[in-house]
């Protein structure tokens, strides 16, 4: 994974947190929204924890 991608998630993983933040602030959230909302960012989550593991062995060597 490049730099950029990894940026690009980054920026993508703030943009779901501010979604879910605002979801959350309705009178009344919708549960099936703030469940797809985790669901993304967890797997941007995971890719960009792939990502650092990489770097950080690549960088050790």
């Amino acid at each position: 994974m490049s730099i950029v991608l990894a940026r690009r998630l980054r920026g993508f993983h703030a943009l779901l947190e501010m979604a879910l933040r605002d979801e959350r602030a309705r009178p009344r959230p919708d549960d099936r929204t703030v469940a797809g909302i985790k669901k993304k960012k967890l797997v941007i989550k995971d890719r960009l924890a792939r990502f650092d593991g990489r770097q950080t062995s690549s960088t050790s060597h």
